[in-house]
């Protein structure tokens, strides 16, 4: 990894004091997402909903996520950070609460539709706001702690609903009350909305130019980790697991997937990044092939090492793949590919969750992993034939630093790091890398 640059201890105390309330802001969000993450599978299903209802559910959701993340600066640009905040955490509060009352079907689609809708606005004004608190040596710093910062909490808040019962409001009033506490730590900032709150450009078609194996890496993330959020507990509550492992197990996978990302990124960064890619695919195949054999008389140590791989490999693939897409860009087009690369990932995570969910409706819960080791297997195959068509990486070729991305909002690519001057662009006859 490239060595970081040097920072005052001044800077550092300033910085940590200016950042310390939109990440407080952050970490409350992701604790009620965390409780919801899991809880409400849980608590459609014992509500009698099929578990292809409850991934169209969550599909609606990913939709409104997605519409979220590239229509939030028009709520932004005329109110400013402040207002817009206010608006995105209370119609989310009022949603998420919404929930005890409504039965329907449709309904509760839209119900999470607006959950998805405000919460991709709010992450586009929480790193709208970094963007705009943290000075460019300090930002590698900053992003490492926004992604810790995400992971530990949502994980916090799965392990929090261990006990809850899941047909009763408790789970919903305390993300409820988790999402309007986030207000409290913004409500004295007074930072200018930056310039970056603005329109998304997109453009897959020259993502798939710059790199086709990263754009399929962040689809396959979408389609199989994002799924697996929702298909998850309710697998293990057709093999026959009590609701406080079903919890422990969905942290292994979200805690698996934050702290495991680093030593693959650290060995990516010593090695070339589509044999990485290949490598995460087999991994994914082979994990999942392990987890297609459990059932609930599986020791619970082996289950929650199954599921942390599984939760690491999948996870990894997308900020793999974007890295990966980066190294082959202009260093100006960052922002436009990596944000193309959201959304080919959340086209991913709207439909995983309707696809894995009647999966295991209409077969067997171990049919989900075979399901993941399918789309993994076809990756991997993929990978080795891009692999096979271009020149080997040389040791001396420029890229960027790996970094660990949240899925959030295109936003954290407009301040996100890269650990490079200009990247040159690929030799006219290597369109792409892979």
């Amino acid at each position: 990894m490239s060595t970081p640059l040097s920072v005052s201890s001044t800077q550092a105390a300033t910085l940590s004091w200016r950042i310390v309330p939109p990440l407080v802001s952050t970490a409350l969000m992701y604790v009620g997402a965390g409780l919801l993450s899991t809880l409400l599978p849980l608590r459609f299903s014992a509500l009698g909903l099929s578990p292809g209802a409850i991934g169209l559910l969550a599909t609606c959701e990913a939709l409104g996520f997605l519409v979220g993340c590239l229509n939030a600066h028009k709520v932004i640009r005329p109110v400013g950070l402040e207002r817009a905040y206010a608006a995105f955490a209370g119609l989310k509060a009022v949603a998420i609460l919404s929930l005890h009352f409504a039965s329907w079907v449709p309904l509760l689609g839209l119900i999470r539709f607006i959950i998805g809708l405000n919460s991709a606005g709010l992450s586009v004004i929480v790193e709208s706001w970094l963007n705009a608190l943290v000075a460019n040596e300090l930002r590698g710093r900053v992003l490492t702690i926004y992604v810790l910062v995400i992971g530990l909490f949502f994980g916090a808040g799965q392990l929090m609903g261990e006990w809850l019962l899941v047909t009763g409001p408790e789970l919903l009033f305390l993300a409820g009350m988790a999402t309007t506490l986030a207000l409290v730590p913004l409500a004295g900032i007074n930072v200018r909305a930056p310039e970056s709150s603005r329109k998304v450009r997109l453009d897959v078609l020259t993502a798939l130019r710059t790199s086709p194996a990263s754009v399929l890496a962040c689809l396959l993330n979408g389609l199989v980790l994002t799924a697996f959020l929702t298909v998850g507990p309710l697998f293990g509550e057709r093999i026959g697991l009590a609701q406080d492992r079903i919890i422990a197990l969905m942290a292994c996978v979200s805690l698996g997937g934050l702290f495991l990302q680093w030593p693959i990124g650290y060995l990516s960064d010593k090695i070339d990044r589509l044999y990485a890619l290949i490598g995460l695919g087999i991994g994914t195949l082979l994990v999942s092939a392990l987890l297609s054999t459990v059932n609930g008389h599986t020791p619970f140590v082996v289950l929650a090492l199954e599921f942390a791989a599984f939760g690491g490999m999948a996870e990894s693939l997308y900020a793999m793949g974007v890295a990966h897409a980066n190294d082959r860009a202009r260093s100006n087009d960052h922002v436009a590919l990596s944000s193309s690369l959201l959304f080919v990932w959340s086209i991913g995570a709207a439909v995983g969750p309707t696809t894995g969910s009647f999966v295991i409706q209409l077969t067997v819960p171990q049919a989900f992993f075979m399901y993941a080791g399918t789309l993994a297997l076809a990756y991997t195959l993929f990978g080795l034939w891009r692999l096979s068509r271009r020149p080997k990486f040389r040791p001396g070729d420029a890229r960027e630093e790996f970094h660990s991305y949240p899925h959030t909002s295109p936003e954290v690519y407009t301040w996100a790091p890269y650990h490079m001057d200009v990247l040159a662009e690929p030799p006219p006859e290597q369109p792409s890398d892979g």
